[in-house]
């Protein structure tokens, strides 16, 4: 069964506890949180104080997106947190230094993933896969005001689910970016298994039906 996170940035932030008990009551599985640097991406979003505040309301708010060229000391005021995954950009910084990064967030007990923008050769990831949970593809550009969905997206799934696939290995894929209901399951349907839904979620007047439909999807597996 696919897992349901549901991006919290997309929230109206006038409103953010109203809008943080609307994704508890749909009963999706995670609120996803991204954090920004407006540096390597050009948005800001939240913080680390933000983020603890988050977590310390509810566990679920442990699903962390770290969008930032990433120094030593950024990655350490993360761990501090008390998150469950926690994804970073496999372009933001030099291999040897991210596969280091990803096993100080192993060692922390928290689940490392390692996320993929849509212009990135899918190659690009084999030297990490023993150190991550979970890919995260990224169908639009990422921390990008307007960003457009990239129909790509589809197959790109499927080509990481068959390299998944021909070396073995458990690994997940998420997926986020301009996500809406038809969407989520065709992803799934291409082989993800936890898709990342934002602004569609929030304007849906049937936001548990929604997450329950997804979720109900069947994973593909090529």
């Amino acid at each position: 069964m696919a897992e349901v996170s549901i991006s919290a940035l997309a929230a109206d932030f006038f409103h953010i506890e109203r809008d943080l008990n609307k994704i508890e009551e749909s009963g999706a599985d995670w609120v996803h949180v991204d954090m920004m640097d407006g540096h390597f991406v050009p948005l800001f979003g939240f913080n680390q104080p933000q983020v603890r505040q988050l977590t310390d309301w509810s566990r679920a708010c442990g699903d962390v997106h770290l969008m930032a060229e990433l120094t030593q000391t950024m990655l350490e005021e993360c761990l501090k947190l008390p998150l469950q995954k926690l994804t970073l950009h496999v372009e933001a910084a030099q291999p040897e230094q991210l596969a280091e990064y990803l096993q100080q967030i192993e060692a922390k007990g928290i689940e490392p993933g390692l996320a993929i923008a849509p212009d990135t050769e899918v190659d690009k990831l084999l030297p990490f896969l023993t150190y991550i949970k979970e890919i995260l593809v990224m169908s639009c550009a990422p921390g990008t005001e307007g960003a457009v969905f990239r129909e790509t997206t589809f197959e790109r799934i499927r080509d990481i689910r068959r390299m998944l696939n021909e070396k073995k290995l458990e690994c997940g894929i998420a997926v986020d970016g301009g996500l809406n209901e038809e969407r989520a399951v065709h992803c799934i349907e291409s082989g993800a298994n936890r898709v990342i839904i934002g602004r569609a979620f929030f304007a849906s007047e049937d936001r548990k039906g929604m997450v329950e439909r997804v979720r109900k999807t069947s994973v593909g597996n090529l």
